[in-house]
């Protein structure tokens, strides 16, 4: 524990005493603290916990999955003036964890051929109280890709990848296992900056300690962003098949999901946003665990936008369907709400984007354990210079659920910060 405090309060120092860094060509550091915290609460009726008796009272269970005060330093190095080599090490440390980070980019040019190279080392341990499963481990993580021009605007791409973790102790939820894999595609540039792509993928991963987790996983997918006159279109679409090394096709399933973003111009400040996402599952053969289910969402906005800030309001809706038999629970589902969307963007100074979506699920069966509810998500992510070197990074996530039966109540929340001076 004096470790943990020792190293808060020189990271501080460091904060606060921003004569004593230096820096040379290419080279940078941050020096931070951070507050990270994750808690989940729900609700239960006493009467289950009562004799005869005893009055009857509503208690909620609260668990805080994480509540830590961290230190941190990173160091990065780029040795060569165009950037082609970047060396990143990350260091935090927790009340009870340490953890180490390694980043690598390496971006180089043979003739008219691109090479992308990208890699990746996390360690993290326990320093303090009895390590449980998952706690220690070590993971890591390589891509290379290689860009080839076939003609102008029209190149051809070849990726591989893989990567690993390495527990200390392993479990049902925490397991060994590796994972590689690739893709071949082609990528096409328009004149007016629009971009598509359409790639075959393949990856396998193989668990060592559990042969039923083993899978391969195949299919094609693409991609175009598009500029016209009145706007921008973003669509994502992909089709794919996972098979595990089960007997009988067990957990198998051919999944098609699409995503779809339309932004129109309604003069110079105001303009309209339709989203659609789609995923469709279909699982072989379809049993009590993995159902065949259909999920959509559609989101319409308005909204007025500046050269800093952008705000709009609008209506979602989604809806969930599974396959039945006689044996399943339904828990097809129907959303509707009401989203706002804002962001500001000032160069190097702030980005803050804020999410907040009210909305009411009505389940197609209620019982005991699912039941209607009204729901409240919210989200929020920010970056804000202070001073010249100063930094505060914000990440906050929050999501309420009042219920029919108010013992089904819920809250949960996430957050994620940082202060940090850097060069």
């Amino acid at each position: 524990m004096r470790l943990f405090w020792r190293f808060v309060l020189t990271t501080t120092l460091l904060i606060a005493g921003g004569g004593h860094t230096g820096e040379a060509a290419g080279f940078s550091y941050k020096a931070g603290i951070g507050y990270d915290f994750l808690s989940q609460q729900y609700f239960l009726d006493s009467a289950s916990q009562a004799d005869a008796d005893s009055i009857l009272t509503e208690w909620s269970l609260k668990t805080n999955y994480l509540d830590d005060v961290k230190g941190l330093v990173s160091f990065s190095l780029s040795p060569f003036k165009d950037r082609r080599l970047g060396l990143t090490a990350k260091y935090e440390q927790t009340s009870e964890f340490l953890r180490l980070k390694f980043l690598s980019d390496l971006r180089t040019k043979i003739g008219s051929t691109r090479l992308d190279f990208n890699t990746e080392v996390d360690w993290r341990n326990r320093h303090r109280g009895t390590a449980s499963f998952g706690d220690n481990y070590i993971f890591g993580y390589s891509r290379a890709k290689l860009s080839v021009p076939v003609k102008p605007g029209l190149k051809s791409t070849f990726q591989v990848q893989g990567e690993f973790v390495q527990f200390d102790s392993v479990s049902t939820t925490s397991y060994n296992y590796y994972r590689i894999g690739g893709k071949v595609g082609l990528e096409r540039l328009y004149k007016n900056f629009s971009f598509g792509n359409i790639a075959a993928t393949f990856v396998t991963r193989q668990v060592p300690d559990s042969l039923g987790l083993n899978y391969v996983d195949f299919g094609v997918e693409g991609s175009y962003f598009g500029i016209y006159d009145q706007g921008e279109l973003d669509v994502f679409g992909r089709l794919g098949r996972k098979d595990y090394n089960l007997i009988d096709g067990r957990n198998d399933f051919w999944r098609f999901e699409a995503d779809v973003r339309n932004k129109v111009q309604m003069g110079e400040r105001y303009f309209t946003k339709q989203e659609a996402e789609f995923e469709l599952t279909d699982y072989d053969p379809n049993d009590p665990v993995n159902l065949d289910y259909f999920r959509i969402e559609i989101t319409v906005l308005a909204g007025f936008e500046t050269a800093f800030f952008t705000f709009g309001v609008g209506p979602e809706f989604e809806a969930l369907h599974e396959k039945k038999d006689i044996f399943a629970v339904s828990e097809d589902y129907v959303e509707i709400g009401a989203k706002a969307d804002l962001d500001y963007i000032k160069a190097g100074t702030l980005f803050l984007a804020v999410e907040s979506v009210l909305g009411r699920r009505d389940l197609k069966d209620n019982n005991e354990l699912l039941t209607d509810y009204t729901y409240e998500r919210l989200s929020l992510i920010g970056d804000l210079k202070l001073l010249k070197r100063l930094r505060l990074n914000v990440l906050f996530s929050a999501e309420w659920e009042w219920h029919q039966i108010p013992t089904n109540d819920s809250e949960i929340y996430l957050l994620s910060s940082s202060l940090t001076f850097g060069i």
